[in-house]
């Protein structure tokens, strides 16, 4: 399960990574989109907690979310399987991820407007989400007793 939640964060990471070089290149700032999930989750009076904070809560939200469903995949994955199915288990994750969070969670029980991102956008970053979820066999050896990480 740690190696699960370690690859939901760090591919957590990839999709604000891959979200903010997005709204840069619509002309944005790099902090849109978790601006915007931050008031989408609370409503709008998240606003006025201030920028930063308003911020720091989107990227929090973002990547708990990704670490939380790092772990189940983690507690899906437990042995090594063939990379294809990892890949092929890590995308249906993702997309999971996406029906469940962005088009069910935060239409029906958002605070704010569920226009976080345009669908194509959050589809292709939940997406690739889902890919670099199939990292997991690799944190998964490491944490193998006699791993060269062990010393």
């Amino acid at each position: 399960m740690l190696a699960g939640v370690e690859t939901g964060v760090l591919a957590g990471l990839g999709v604000l990574g891959w979200q903010a070089a997005g709204s840069m290149l619509a002309g944005l700032g790099a902090w849109e989109m978790p601006l915007r999930l931050a008031a989408a989750a609370f409503g709008r009076q998240m606003l006025m907690h201030g920028f930063a904070t308003s911020v720091l809560v989107g990227v929090a939200l973002q990547l708990f979310s990704a670490g939380l469903v790092g772990a189940l995949f983690g507690l899906t994955v437990r042995s090594l399987w063939a990379a294809r199915r990892v890949m092929l288990l890590g995308i249906l994750f993702g997309l999971g991820w996406y029906d469940l969070g962005y088009e069910i969670l935060l239409r029906n029980f958002g605070l704010g407007s569920y226009a976080v991102a345009p669908r194509r956008s959050l589809l292709v970053a939940h997406l690739m989400f889902g890919i670099l979820l199939a990292l997991h066999p690799r944190f998964l050896k490491l944490l193998e007793p006699g791993s060269p990480e062990d010393g």
